[in-house]
């Protein structure tokens, strides 16, 4: 679980740990780069490498003799892990929160979905403001159009926050479609009466 705001990721797991290990059995931790970092494990060491090794043991190639330390399941964690951390033992990803800069969401998402992942499917989950607030700053309708902006600008990623289905597409087909997915887009954004930056 991915939070931008080190006391949402504090307040996740004060409330979903216990619960968690109480009804599921999963054990919990907690990193937000601030070296509050905690685990409902005992005798779990609470440093960085320790915890990430112990949410990927296969990806972090935990030695043998490290495994009697235990597992987390449920890994609560800020954008602190979100570069540079190969976590691709894990095939589900929420955003608690959304990032207003899409390429957040492409980093954390690449934690997981990773060449060599011994998964068949990634599961991405969005959580999205209620009605009120997302009236107010329109968040969804602005992440969605600067993601379709990055499509277009040929990142090379696909869009994480539009469901694709089907089967892989030849490179011309997804061009046609991506070109007719900007033409749509473009009077979407050209709706927006507060623009788009993609800075």
């Amino acid at each position: 679980v991915f939070t931008h705001f080190a006391d949402t990721a504090k307040y996740l797991y004060e409330h979903l740990a216990p619960w968690a290990k109480a009804n599921l059995g999963l054990e919990s931790a907690l990193v937000t780069g601030g070296g509050g970092n905690r685990a409902t494990a005992d005798g779990m060491p609470r440093d960085l490498a320790s915890i990430l090794t112990a949410f990927s043991p296969r990806s972090k190639e935990r030695p043998a003799d490290l495994a009697a330390e235990g597992e987390i399941d449920l890994l609560i964690a800020t954008d602190c892990i979100s570069e540079g951390q190969n976590l691709q033992d894990c095939d589900w990803l929420v955003n608690y929160d959304i990032h207003w800069n899409p390429v957040r969401i492409i980093q954390r998402f690449g934690r997981i979905d990773r060449i060599g992942s011994p998964n068949e499917r990634i599961q991405l989950i969005n959580f999205w403001p209620n009605i009120e607030l997302e009236e107010y700053i329109n968040l969804e309708q602005r992440v969605s159009g600067k993601m379709v902006l990055l499509d277009v600008s040929a990142t090379g990623e696909e869009n994480l926050i539009e469901a694709q289905s089907g089967n892989p597409m030849n490179d011309l087909e997804y061009r046609r479609k991506q070109l007719l997915q900007l033409q749509d887009a473009v009077v979407d954004l050209e709706d927006l009466s507060s623009g788009v930056s993609i800075a």
